[in-house]
Parts: structure tokens; C-alpha cells; sequence
């Protein structure tokens, strides 16, 4: 797979659990709630995750919404983001 797509996928995941928490994070840049650099972070802490597989099928297979597992690398910010 190739850094792009590689990218992409995570980026969909990043997209999806924040989703499940209830975090429109697309919208929350708009407003400016939530910056373009802290999403590229969020993605980037998703590349280095073991479980992308996992995450994918949970995604999958789950409700409209759903506790993060916890080896979700973003869990704390989509936590934080969650209270604010």
C-alpha cells in the first residue's frame, strides 16, 4: 500500500471514530474549534497504531455509536474534544 493510500485510510478512520463520539471533526474546522495541524496530528498518531484492521472492522460492525477501544491512539483528544 502506498503512503498516500496508506494515509487516506487512516484518515477515514481518524474521521469515523471521532464520528461514533459524536465529533464532526470537518465541521469543527470550519468553525475553527478544532485546527487542520491537530487534525494532521490525530492522523498521524493513527499511522502508528497496530490495530488499523481492527479499527476498521469495529467501524464496520458497530452502531451509530461506540466506545473507543483502547488501543485507539487518539482516545484522549477525542475525549477532550468531547467535554469541550
Amino acid at each position: 500500500m502506498s503512503f498516500t493510500s496508506k494515509r487516506d485510510a487512516h484518515t477515514q478512520l481518524v474521521l469515523g471514530m471521532a464520528d461514533r463520539q459524536g465529533l464532526d471533526l470537518q465541521e469543527m474546522i470550519l468553525r475553527a474549534d478544532f485546527s487542520e495541524d491537530q487534525f494532521e496530528q490525530a492522523v498521524n498518531l493513527c499511522l502508528g497504531c497496530t490495530q488499523p484492521t481492527a479499527c476498521k472492522c469495529l467501524l464496520n460492525s458497530a452502531g451509530p455509536q461506540l466506545n473507543l477501544p483502547d488501543y485507539c491512539r487518539n482516545g484522549a483528544l477525542f475525549d477532550q474534544l468531547a467535554s469541550d
